[in-house]
């Protein structure tokens, strides 16, 4: 697994926050019970550590992997999770486990479940917005046709009042959306997974296949910049992928 450190200059503070990002491990495992996931994590010496859903997958049945993780990870720096599409789509397949998970989340980490959490960092307050984006944006009637679009007022409904802090990070899953989030105008970084490095990865073409079966997405691995909005694309961890080893993100406020 590599690490892809980035650097941000948002205030004119010298924070030195550093923000390990976490995205899509599905069902893959680092060493038993992810022992080397958690020791590399570790010696990153995180802040905060902020995850982007899908760190389980829709058949999942047993979240012990899971909850040996977060319970790790929190002994580390505080944890903030987002959901992803197959968290959501536990829900609806397997009801007694989400709600498992949900109650696990809410009490072991800050589950932002289309919430805001605010923080300070050495005196600067910092927004972690966390948006959980409707499932027939993902897939609808069992196609991935006509999916929904994601649009300003959409993110209003689903987080009301949101008033902006000295830095604002959102995290959302999928980064399809990146210049709805960047007219919304709240967030200064956003966290976004789902796309796996676009699974394979090509010279000069860049990432190969989206999970909506759409060929070179436009944001698939790092940072992109739209208004005054940048979007950090992991990689993640898990599924199948060719020349694209999973990932660790690292960002470093200042």
């Amino acid at each position: 697994m590599k690490t892809t450190s980035f650097e941000l200059n948002i205030t004119d503070k010298q924070l030195g926050c550093r923000i390990v990002h976490l995205s899509d491990l599905h069902k893959k495992k680092f060493g038993k019970e992810n022992f080397k996931l958690i020791k590399h994590i570790k010696k990153l010496a995180p802040d905060i550590i902020m995850i982007t859903g899908d760190m389980i997958s829709r058949s999942t049945t047993n979240l012990d992997e899971l909850k040996n993780l977060i319970t790790n990870l929190s002994r580390i720096s505080p944890v903030y999770y987002s959901l992803g599409n197959h968290e959501k789509d536990l829900e609806l397949i397997n009801r007694s486990l989400y709600e498992e998970l949900i109650g696990f989340l809410n009490q072991n980490c800050d589950l932002l479940d289309n919430r805001i959490c605010t923080i300070t960092f050495k005196d600067t307050v910092i927004n972690i917005c966390g948006l959980t984006i409707p499932q027939d944006c993902y897939k609808k009637n069992g196609s991935y046709r006509d999916l929904r679009q994601l649009e300003k007022q959409d993110i209003e409904k689903l987080i009301p009042d949101a008033e902006k802090q000295d830095i604002n990070i959102m995290l959302a899953h999928n980064p399809i959306f990146f210049d709805t989030y960047a007219r919304h105008g709240l967030a200064d970084i956003i966290l976004s997974g789902h796309v796996h490095g676009g699974c394979v990865r090509l010279p000069f073409l860049g990432a190969v296949l989206s999970p909506e079966r759409t060929f070179f997405p436009k944001y698939s691995s790092g940072m992109y910049s739209s208004e005054n909005s940048k979007m950090i694309v992991s990689c993640g961890l898990g599924k199948f992928r060719l020349f694209n080893p999973s990932e660790i993100v690292l960002i470093t406020l200042n």
